[in-house]
């Protein structure tokens, strides 16, 4: 049986510890492939390359630390499932998108990540 969920830690190569809230979107493949039909009724497919990607929500930090990270490319990831006991680990990553602070909640969204490498161990 697989188990899902649970407690999860994401650390950032730079010494950043910053706490995952809400659900970690994953994309474990660095292309997106799209198809479709020629007029003779054969199909094709193309091929865009995307980076390995992932959506995450954040907790707020007690300093104002988005704009460094944001800033800030080429570091390694690593986000480790407790309960689970999967790791994940992105290679020359970098955050992209616009970090939205929700100030009722502490919710951190609008940030996405995306880097050359990804594995799961």
């Amino acid at each position: 049986m697989q188990n899902f969920g649970g407690e999860m830690t994401f650390a950032l190569s730079t010494g950043d510890r910053i706490v995952v809230r809400g659900a970690a979107e994953i994309m474990p493949s660095n292309v997106n492939i799209e198809g479709n039909a020629n007029q003779d009724g054969s199909i094709y497919r193309t091929v865009e390359p995307t980076g390995f990607k992932a959506n995450l929500t954040f907790e707020d930090m007690p300093a104002d630390e988005w704009n460094r990270l944001m800033r800030a490319s080429g570091f390694n990831v690593t986000l480790n499932e407790s309960f689970t006991g999967a790791q994940h680990l992105w290679t020359e990553a970098a955050f992209t998108g616009t970090p939205t602070i929700n100030r009722a909640s502490g919710e951190v969204t609008g940030v996405a990540l995306i880097a050359r490498a990804y594995k799961k161990i």
